[in-house]
């Protein structure tokens, strides 16, 4: 909580800050001015720096671009539906209670773009994580998992794009690969329940659209994807389908700066089949009927792309997100808070 409340006051004293400094200044006007001209004739198929969110990424005919990205998510509490459940009531129907869990994920990437419409990615995630439990006798414990997870390859096309890239449509199409492991054991060798194995076990179909727009200096975006899991995994199961959608607005400022905030909302089905070595009355987390929900999640970021010294070509981002709403099959644990940070390095 301490932790969520200092990274929101932070990005809120940052957009404070620059805000003011446009005002006081009285060359502000000509600095964005001058700013933003040079980023319309530096960008021409990539948009102003800092206003594309971070995980679309366009590029220029031969361009390539390499990144990293650490997520950490907390999660805290429990729901069923949209009402807090007690531990002690989730013990009355299961035998043991997950408390927490954390989630830690390092993620490679890189990007080739043939043409200027035509954009390659490929990425893959390392995942640390681990969840606290409270057994009807009273005594506690911790499950941790750690290694690779799926590997995902995109493809982006641009479908449409204004002469001023006022308006851009977007297109995407990828594969995820069942590199992760879903064989994860506990200390005493059973296998673990299914929010803490590190894949899918299957092939998914990644679809998406984009629509990004901008008027210098202010940026928007919608997005819209779907991960789509294909048949069975060997152990009989098949993850729920996922589906997400984003809307931001972004702000640029001269001084290299972007600010941007918006909505992202989530859905997630249950598990199809199942795992026959996890007793569902066991712990909820075992129970493959209760993995779904939604989410509505607050988003307030901040990038640095320094447009010109021994940094030019490197962005910086940082994104924060705070739960709205949510609502969870259950009883499951909720999210707290999760914050975003990616580098980027184009060439």
């Amino acid at each position: 909580m301490k932790m969520r409340l200092a990274v929101i006051a932070f990005l809120a004293l940052a957009l404070g800050g620059l805000t003011a400094q446009a005002q006081e200044d009285p060359m502000a006007g000509m600095k964005m001015g001058r700013a933003a001209s040079q980023a319309a004739s530096m960008t021409d198929m990539m948009g102003a720096p800092g206003l594309v969110p971070f995980d679309i990424m366009t590029g220029q005919a031969g361009q390539w671009m390499v990144g990293y990205q650490f997520m950490y998510e907390e999660m805290n509490g429990l729901l069923e539906g949209r009402d807090s459940v007690s531990e002690a009531s989730v013990l009355t129907q299961y035998k043991t209670s997950p408390t927490d869990m954390t989630n830690r994920m390092h993620m490679v990437m890189a990007m080739y773009a043939p043409t200027d419409k035509f954009t390659l990615m490929a990425m893959l995630p390392y995942t640390n994580m681990s969840m606290g439990e409270l057994h009807r006798d009273g005594t506690r414990s911790t499950e941790r998992s750690e290694g690779i997870g799926d590997f995902e390859f995109r493809c982006l096309y641009s479908l449409y794009a204004a002469k001023d890239l006022r308006h851009r449509f977007l297109v995407n199409l990828g594969v995820a690969f069942p590199t992760g492991s879903i064989n994860e054991r506990d200390a005493e060798g059973m296998r673990m329940e299914y929010p803490m194995q590190l894949g899918s076990g299957t092939y998914s179909i990644l679809p998406g659209v984009t629509y990004l727009g901008q008027a210098l200096p202010w940026g928007w975006a919608v997005d819209l994807s779907a991960t789509l899991p294909l048949g069975r995994n060997t152990i009989g199961y098949r993850l729920g389908n996922r589906y997400q959608s984003s809307a931001t607005v972004s702000r640029e400022f001269a001084n290299g700066v972007s600010l941007s905030g918006g909505l992202r909302g989530e859905l997630w089905d249950n598990i199809h089949g199942s795992d026959p070595s996890l007793d569902p009355t066991d712990e909820p987390t075992k129970d493959p009927n209760a993995q779904g929900g939604k989410r509505l999640s607050a988003l307030l970021g901040i990038a640095f792309h320094p447009q010109k010294g021994p940094l030019k070509g490197q962005h910086l981002h940082l994104l924060g997100e705070v739960p709205v709403a949510q609502s969870l099959d259950g009883p499951q644990l909720k999210r707290s808070w999760l914050i975003r940070i990616g580098w980027q390095l184009e060439f």
